[in-house]
């Protein structure tokens, strides 16, 4: 049998793209860190770099080019990818395609010797892939080679994109109808309550949800509390990180949101603080809750609505009973009412027998455990 050249059919096939970024990380026009061949060489400006790069370790930027990269596991992440002839699976380098540019921050990828500016980059960002990442549909594509798409930074598990609507940017999400309705919902109650949250509406009778970018195009600059932490799920380090910068009761308000209606999914990517010019202003409203009433996701869990008052008890209260939280006075009559309200965004959700009862029940159990 004839021996096979392994060394020259791989040499023969290889793609020889070039990944490696030689540049300036920027803040808006400002070079703010050295990059060489994808690793952080030096830092240009202390109090502009990310969170995650302040601490200038090798591999910081690298990190930090994780934290904004699509999640290749999307099913319609590998259609967005496909259409702007993104091969790889790596995410360092399918962030440097898109310069790491994000809707939620400032920061961006120039490249060494290049004559651009930021309202440059900024204005090239298109919305003509949202179709496909929101869908995996490939019409109604409006976008030129000379585009930006804000998709692969666009991070999460469900499928979603941002669309441009009177000069704003929008997340639309892709969920089943109750995780839609609960992300509507939530933060219903919470903006009734007086809380810092974003606002959700629900389209097309529930089947998507949409939100305002809440940086308002840059105004501000979101960063997780990842990028402090350097963990999905850590929670006691968070809590001391915000207690220092002063936005603990702010904190504690998602908390009690997130006690007061089951919500099992809060995470480091999805609470975090705000920044401008490099300064801390505050915490990061509240968002991200299609995973509360995590009791109503399911059809099975339907009657287990104890579960949600055990998890409580023993997951949320402890951390406002530790801060001495005062429980906000609620007025279960106004709860049944936003239900209420809401379901007319969910037509099937609201002629589903016991559907908007059990919801009810899980926010009064759990308010009543809180008072206990």
């Amino acid at each position: 049998m004839k021996k096979v050249d392994l060394i020259n059919i791989a040499n023969k096939y290889s793609k020889n793209q070039e990944y490696n970024f030689t540049g300036y990380l920027m803040y808006k026009d400002k070079q703010i860190a050295e990059i060489k061949d994808t690793e952080f060489i030096k830092s240009l400006d202390d109090n502009l770099l990310p969170v995650i790069m302040i601490n200038k370790n090798a591999g910081s930027l690298e990190a930090w080019l994780q934290t904004r990269v699509i999640d290749t596991h999307r099913t319609n992440s590998r259609q967005v990818r496909r259409r702007l002839s993104v091969r790889s699976e790596v995410p360092k380098e399918i962030v440097i395609k898109a310069r790491a540019i994000s809707i939620t921050d400032s920061y961006w990828l120039k490249w060494m010797d290049e004559d651009i500016t930021y309202n440059d980059v900024r204005s090239r960002l298109s919305d003509g892939l949202n179709t496909i990442a929101l869908y995996g549909n490939a019409t109604e594509i409006n976008f030129k080679d000379v585009d930006i798409s804000p998709e692969l930074t666009n991070i999460g598990s469900f499928e979603k994109c941002w669309k441009l609507i009177e000069g704003c940017w929008y997340m639309i999400k892709k969920g089943t109808y109750k995780e839609n309705f609960a992300e509507v919902l939530i933060a219903n109650i919470a903006i009734y309550l007086g809380f810092n949250a974003v606002k959700y509406e629900a389209i097309e009778d529930g089947a998507l949800v949409k939100s305002k970018d809440f940086t308002n195009n840059c105004e501000v600059d979101f960063e997780p509390m990842f990028s402090f932490v350097r963990e999905y799920w850590e929670i006691d380090d968070s809590i001391s990180i915000i207690k220092e910068l002063g936005y603990i009761e702010d904190f504690l308000n998602i908390t009690f949101m997130d006690a007061l209606c089951y919500n099992i999914d809060r995470h480091t990517f999805n609470f975090g603080i705000l920044r401008k010019d490099g300064e801390p202003i505050g915490l990061a409203p509240n968002f991200d809750n299609n995973l509360g009433l995590s009791g109503v996701l399911n059809n099975s869990g339907l009657e287990n609505t104890w579960y949600s008052t055990s998890f409580t008890r023993n997951n949320y209260k402890p951390i406002l009973e530790e801060h001495n939280y005062d429980i906000p006075k609620i007025d279960l009559e106004v709860i049944k009412e936003i239900i209420n309200e809401t379901l007319k965004g969910f037509p099937s959700l609201k002629s589903e027998s016991g559907f908007s009862e059990t919801v009810f029940k899980i926010v009064k159990n759990n308010y009543e455990e809180l008072l206990k």
